[in-house]
C-alpha cells in the first residue's frame, strides 16, 4: 500500500508526507477555472490535454508500475500500464458519446459550440438524470469535503468527532497513498469514503482511457487502504460531462456533483482571493432561503489546505450546528442508500430516518436535537458556537 513505484516503504512514506506537507503549505495564486472551482497547488499540474503526465514534475517516459505499487503522484497515470489495460477491458468504449477531450477544462469563447447532448457541467450547467446535485428533503445538507486527506484533515475529523457527526469525503487517489493512516481513521470513524481522481485533472480534458485510469487507481489506493470499494465519485472541479459519466457509469460508479450556487469559495482562501468572513457570510445567505427550497442541498468544501480546514472548524461547521432545523448528513444517508460500497455498508451506518427524516446523522448531534425543537439548548449551542468563532477570529489576527 505504501509503495510507490520502486522506491523503499519508509523512503515512500517520508517522501509522500513531506509532498503533501508541501501541498499544503504552499501558497500558490489561484487561477480561475471555467466551472468556478479554481486551481490550487494540487491543481496547477496541467499540461496539454494529449499529454500523458501533467506538469514538470511529471515524467513522460513510461515506466511499469510495479506490484504493490501506484502510479506517480499528482501525475495522470500511463494508460499502456498491464494494469490499466486490464481495467480498460471492463468499459466498452463503443457506447461511450464521443466529444473531444476539452482544453484543461476550459469553456470555448461560443458556448453555443458545444453540442447540447454533450451536457457538460462546467459550460452548460447540464444536469444528468442520474447526477447527485442535492438532498431530496428540504432542510437536509449533504456534508461534503473534496481533495484530502491531508495533513490537517485530522482537525476536521476532531471537530466531526465532537459533534458526533459525519462526512463523505472525496478523496484523492495520490492523497490516499500518501496518508493512509489518516483515510483509515476517516473510514473506521463511520464517514462515508467517496472517489475524487487520481490527480485531480479536469476530467473532460482526459482521454477515455486516462479517465479509466485515474478512476480505477484511485478507487484500488482506497481499497488497499480501507478494505471497500467506494461507489460515489465527484469529478474535480466538478468537471463532468456526457463521455466522462458514461465511462464512471460503466465502472460502477454514480456521479456526486454539488448544488449549483453553493460553493462555498473556501479554495479561494489560501491565495488571498476570498477570506474566512465572506465564505461565512456566504454560507448565512444560503440559510436565508433553504427553508423554502423544494429540496435539500449539498455544499462543495475542502480540506486540502489549513485554511479550508479552519473556515470550516471555526466558521462555517458552528453556524450549521446552531441553525435550528438543518440536519447534516453524508450523501448516502440523505438519499438513504446504506450500501454506499460495492461490498455494502464498511463502517458507514444508515440511521432511522433516512431522507431528512427525524434524525440528523447521529443521535448525539446537537443540531438534531436543535431540529427536533429544544429552543434553550439550541441557544447554548449558538452562545457557544459564537464565542468559539469569536475566539478563533481574534486568534488568527
Amino acid at each position: 500500500m505504501v509503495h510507490i513505484n520502486s522506491i523503499t516503504t519508509a523512503a515512500t512514506i517520508a517522501v509522500s508526507l513531506t509532498s503533501a506537507l508541501t501541498l499544503v503549505s504552499a501558497h500558490i495564486p489561484l487561477t480561475t477555472h471555467s466551472s468556478g472551482h479554481g486551481s490550487h497547488a494540487l491543481e496547477k499540474r496541467q499540461a496539454a490535454p494529449a499529454a500523458p503526465t501533467t506538469g514538470p514534475s511529471c515524467n513522460t517516459t513510461y515506466a511499469p508500475v510495479a506490484a504493490g505499487s501506484y502510479p506517480a503522484i499528482d501525475c495522470v497515470p500511463f494508460t499502456h500500464d498491464p494494469q490499466v489495460q486490464t481495467w480498460l477491458k471492463l468499459v466498452d468504449f463503443s457506447k461511450t458519446p464521443v466529444f473531444p477531450p476539452s482544453q484543461k477544462g476550459v469553456c470555448p469563447t461560443d458556448k453555443t459550440s458545444i453540442p447540447q447532448d454533450q451536457c457538460w457541467w462546467t459550460c452548460q450547467k447540464c444536469e444528468a438524470p442520474d447526477d447527485i446535485t442535492s438532498c431530496p428533503t428540504t432542510g437536509t445538507w449533504g456534508l461534503t469535503f473534496d481533495d484530502g486527506p491531508s495533513p490537517d484533515s485530522p482537525r476536521l475529523y476532531d471537530n466531526l468527532l465532537e459533534h458526533n457527526q459525519k462526512a463523505t469525503l472525496f478523496i484523492v487517489g495520490s492523497r490516499a497513498v500518501s496518508l493512509p493512516a489518516t483515510l483509515k481513521r476517516a473510514y473506521n470513524e463511520g464517514h462515508q469514503i467517496a472517489i475524487h481522481a487520481w490527480s485531480h485533472n479536469s476530467m473532460t480534458s482526459l482521454t477515455n482511457e486516462q479517465i479509466v485510469a485515474e478512476l480505477k487507481w484511485t478507487e484500488k489506493a482506497i481499497f488497499d487502504t480501507i478494505g471497500v470499494t467506494p461507489i460515489y465519485w465527484r469529478p474535480p472541479f466538478g468537471d463532468v460531462d456526457a463521455r466522462v459519466r458514461n465511462i464512471a457509469a460503466q465502472l460502477g460508479l454514480k456521479t456526486s456533483i454539488w448544488t449549483q450556487d453553493f460553493d462555498t469559495n473556501d479554495w479561494n482562501i489560501p491565495a488571498g482571493a476570498a477570506t474566512p468572513q465572506s465564505v461565512v457570510d456566504t454560507f448565512k445567505g444560503w440559510l436565508a432561503k433553504i427553508p423554502s427550497m423544494p429540496h435539500g442541498f449539498i455544499v462543495l468544501e475542502h480540506d486540502l489546505f489549513p485554511e479550508e480546514v479552519n473556515v470550516s472548524i471555526n466558521g462555517v461547521l458552528p453556524v450549521a450546528y446552531a441553525t435550528k432545523g438543518l440536519l447534516m448528513q453524508p450523501i448516502a444517508q440523505c438519499l438513504n442508500d446504506g450500501k454506499p460500497y460495492k461490498e455494502g455498508a464498511g463502517t458507514f451506518k444508515l440511521l432511522p430516518g433516512g431522507s431528512g427524516g427525524s434524525n440528523g446523522t447521529n443521535p448525539g448531534n446537537k443540531n438534531s436535537a436543535i431540529g427536533l425543537g429544544d429552543a434553550r439548548e439550541g441557544q447554548e449551542v449558538l452562545t457557544v458556537s459564537a464565542v468559539t468563532f469569536f475566539v478563533a477570529f481574534v486568534m488568527n489576527l
